[in-house]
């Protein structure tokens, strides 16, 4: 009878740590999603109009947690971006022909106990002709 107790508690031991990895790969891609977007978007903050017209309309990451030297890619993040009119500002303004709003959205796979998990998220931001801080603060373009 001891034996079989002790058997299920460490099944229930070993269960919890394979959980609780699991829980902290998919926190941590989760994460590194995220750094994507916020790195991608101030790329893009610091683009000028002109080069914000040319921005590729995708692009790929990957991340391998073990790193490279065992011929593995790890994860693959898959990015979309996207630049159309910010419908959120009135179009009475002044200003509304020249905001963009600039839309990145990263969509990746990752496998739990053999399952494949589709994530993706999304990250928004504005870009203005004349730099958006112009805008804020009432300055006059260059």
């Amino acid at each position: 009878m001891g034996v079989a107790i002790i058997a299920f508690i460490l099944a229930s031991i070993f269960a919890g740590f394979a959980s609780g990895f699991g829980i902290i790969n998919t926190t941590r891609q989760d994460l590194l999603a995220t750094q994507i977007l916020t790195q991608n978007t101030e790329a893009i903050r610091l683009c000028t109009w002109s080069q914000l017209a040319t921005l590729p309309h995708s692009f790929q990451q990957s991340y391998n947690v073990t790193g490279t030297t065992n011929n593995t890619t790890g994860t693959i993040y898959y990015g979309t971006i996207s630049v159309g009119a910010a419908t959120m500002i009135p179009n009475t303004v002044s200003y509304y022909s020249n905001i963009d709003l600039v839309t990145i959205s990263l969509v990746w796979t990752n496998y739990l106990h053999g399952n494949a998990i589709v994530h993706s998220r999304q990250m928004q931001t504005l870009a203005a002709l004349n730099g958006i801080q112009n805008y804020i603060y009432g300055l006059t373009p260059p």
